[in-house]
């Protein structure tokens, strides 16, 4: 007579087979979930990095037309972040020009340079301003 504690082979618990694929799932599932994270990690540091190249442009920019001169001018420098930068600043051509209007209009163009993991990346700002003539 077989005791009433012991187990049939059948079902004395999990094969290796099943154990392996079971381990094999988890795995899958681990390594599809870790990608994910790495992937959000990737996108939020390029976000903060375009976010930084976007706010130190448009504070070379809000300088450039606070303190804008009538010259044309070029100027270039370097942030704190590592970000470079290159101001333009020209006289647009309206055919409102040759009617001696006492006003014109300037182009300025912001150029700051980041880095974007290894590569170098360029974003491009402009604007047009109205200003007196410094000779009418």
């Amino acid at each position: 007579m077989i005791p009433k504690f012991a187990c049939r082979p059948s079902e004395a618990g999990f094969t290796l087979i099943e154990v392996v694929v079971a381990l094999t799932i988890v795995a899958l599932g681990i390594v599809t979930v870790l990608e994910i994270f790495s992937l959000g990690l990737r996108l939020s540091a390029r976000s903060t990095e375009v976010s930084q190249a976007r706010l130190d442009g448009q504070s070379i920019m809000d300088e450039a037309l606070v303190y804008a001169s009538s010259q044309a001018a070029q100027e270039q420098g370097s942030f704190v972040s590592g970000n470079r930068w290159r101001l333009r600043t020209a006289g647009a051509e309206t055919p409102f020009a040759s009617l001696g209007s006492p006003w014109e209009l300037k182009e300025i163009n912001v150029e700051v340079r980041y880095q974007d993991g290894s590569r170098e990346k360029r974003l491009e700002l402009k604007t047009l301003t109205l200003s007196k003539k410094a000779n009418p």
